[in-house]
């Protein structure tokens, strides 16, 4: 493949639609619902399962966009099988953390076997890059697979929220990867943002249907594959995703120091805090997108130096933010 396709926009939007359609028919005949109660804002109940549309319309977008298959696109398609497939069973029956841990690293293990690994990154401070030994690149990889798979899990929830930041990102990686002669990598991407597309009209505010652990775990394994397929693009990839990405980390980085496991629910996420001070649902939602779009922008434009201090700068930022949220009183609670 010499050129970006643009097939993968015009078959993953439409089919996406599709299919969103028909899993929000069958999940509400079906009972397959996410009820109003602890953790959740929807005050009615939502069908649920948008991810196994999104991620059937990914593969038949990634089939005939980007046939025949390499072996890192085989990986991927594969790994979002894994994870997909059981992340399903979790939003019908709720399966145990470990479980979803173990499916979220078998995953990754798969497209680290077909060498989609991190195998070199790239030097913050001067030109040139830092090559791995596989020892390191190994779990490195799966660090990074697994870790955005629970961050975009950690965002998705309010409407709209987790998909438009994962949209915003793939675009980002579209760009990127043009620009670094890797157009069948940008199709990869592009196929990502069309099937988000396809989707999103039926989750923003107010959602007639959610994307469920799921959808969750398929965009975050989806993102974090392409974004190290070809020469690694981790510094666009974490500074675009900025917001998700420190918000897991202060969250586990809580839970922990409370003396709770990192895989315990709770409802104190930035986008959780935004709404109970009184920020409506599609406001928070903007205010994400704004920043992701502004952050892909500066990744895009600033040397590598330059994406540190803005990463730093936006650390301070979301920490000063949660100071302030924490002392405002809260207008509305989430029930625990």
């Amino acid at each position: 493949m010499t050129d970006l396709n643009w097939l993968a926009l015009g078959i993953g939007a439409p089919l996406a639609a599709v299919l969103t359609l028909a899993v929000r028919r069958l999940a509400s005949r079906r009972g397959w619902l996410h009820h109003p109660g602890a953790a959740r804002v929807h005050a009615a109940p939502v069908p649920r399962l948008g991810g196994l549309a999104m991620y059937a319309a990914f593969v038949v977008t990634v089939l005939a966009a980007a046939w025949p298959l390499d072996l890192q696109t085989l990986g991927l398609l594969l790994g979002a099988t894994v994870v997909t497939a059981v992340m399903v069973v979790d939003d019908l029956r709720s399966l145990r953390p470990r479980v979803k841990f173990a499916a979220q690293l078998a995953a990754a293990a798969v497209v680290s076997v077909l060498g989609v690994r991190i195998g070199a990154v790239s030097h913050p401070f001067e030109d040139g890059v830092v090559f791995l030994h596989a020892a390191i690149a190994i779990p490195f990889t799966l660090f990074w697979i697994t870790g955005m798979m629970n961050a975009i899990n950690f965002v998705d929830g309010l409407d709209g929220l987790a998909g438009g930041v994962v949209s915003i990102a793939s675009i980002v990686l579209v760009v990127l990867s043009l620009r670094l002669g890797l157009p069948g990598t940008a199709t990869l991407a592009l196929a990502l943002v069309a099937v988000i597309f396809g989707f999103l009209p039926f989750n923003v505010y107010r959602a007639s249907i959610i994307m469920g652990d799921a959808g969750a775990n398929f965009l975050g394994f989806a993102l974090a594959v392409i974004a190290i397929m070809g020469p690694a693009k981790l510094a666009t990839a974490i500074l675009v995703l900025g917001v998700p990405i420190l918000d897991v980390a202060w969250t586990i980085g809580r839970r922990l120091a409370s003396g709770r496991g990192f895989a315990s629910r709770d409802v104190e996420h930035l986008h959780h805090r935004l709404w109970e001070v009184g920020a409506p649902q599609p406001l928070i939602a903007a205010m994400y997108y704004a920043l992701a779009g502004v952050l892909g922008v500066i990744a895009l434009l600033v040397e590598r130096i330059d994406k540190v201090y803005a990463f730093l700068g936006l650390t301070a930022l979301l920490l000063g933010l949660l100071t302030l949220l924490a002392r405002m009183p809260r207008r509305r609670t989430i029930p625990r």
